[in-house]
């Protein structure tokens, strides 16, 4: 049977057990010279472990007498937490090498296996629009191909994975999109650091399903950072 509950506990104390189980799960999982997982970045670790660390230092203030502002403080570190999460799971943890027995133990929901498999994504996914934000950040829209009047995610797909860079000159060529960012609805932002300020950020979508296959690739797009 498939899941209707949300996997994220919704109350803090919980919640606070529940990341650090999955961050230390990851870890071991990753860490060492012959890791068992090797398909997560090394750098989406550490923002997952550092995600971890900034939501309990924030949450511990809030156990005993405390202020609005270390309120404040911990609902902010909680939502940027639990977001990350959340795109960290679905992007790494849904699929093989990932087990069952993996997510069990990292308290996440196993996929359903009641439906008919979806294959391989047949058609491409497309970026109609890349907007600044302010703050080094980009509003991406995008949609399938073979949908125009819509902006949903397919049926059976896990998300439109991004793949993007950041650099002086445009990127055209799709091997040089090196890092990812999974994008589970339409408009999703893109947060960059102040150091891509007036560099090219370059990026092109593709569909990837529940099993983790990818579909073809869309048309690269390019905005100035800034």
């Amino acid at each position: 049977m498939a899941h209707t509950q949300d996997f994220v506990p919704s109350r803090d104390a919980e919640f606070d057990g529940w990341l650090a189980n999955l961050t230390g799960y990851v870890d071991g999982k990753t860490a060492g010279a012959s890791p068992a997982w090797t398909h997560i970045p090394a750098a989406k670790v550490t923002d997952l472990k550092q995600r971890n660390t900034d939501w309990h230092a924030a949450y511990a203030k809030t156990l005993g007498p405390h202020t609005s502002v270390d309120t404040e403080a911990k609902n902010d570190a909680r939502h940027a937490a639990e977001s990350f999460a959340r795109q960290f799971v679905a992007q790494y943890l849904k699929f093989a090498p990932v087990t069952n027995e993996d997510r069990t133990a990292m308290n996440l929901h196993n996929r359903d296996t009641t439906h008919s498999a979806i294959g391989k994504p047949a058609t491409r996914a497309l970026i109609t629009d890349l907007k600044g934000l302010g703050g080094f950040r980009t509003e991406i829209r995008f949609q399938d191909e073979a949908t125009p009047d819509s902006h949903a995610v397919p049926y059976g797909m896990n998300g439109c994975l991004l793949n993007y860079t950041v650099g002086a000159v445009k990127v055209t060529d799709y091997a040089l999109l090196k890092e990812t960012q999974l994008m589970t609805r339409s408009p999703f932002t893109l947060s960059l650091g102040p150091e891509a300020e007036g560099k090219f950020l370059s990026c092109a979508p593709r569909w990837q399903s529940a099993r983790g296959e990818l579909g073809p690739w869309g048309e690269i797009q390019h905005r100035v950072v800034g």
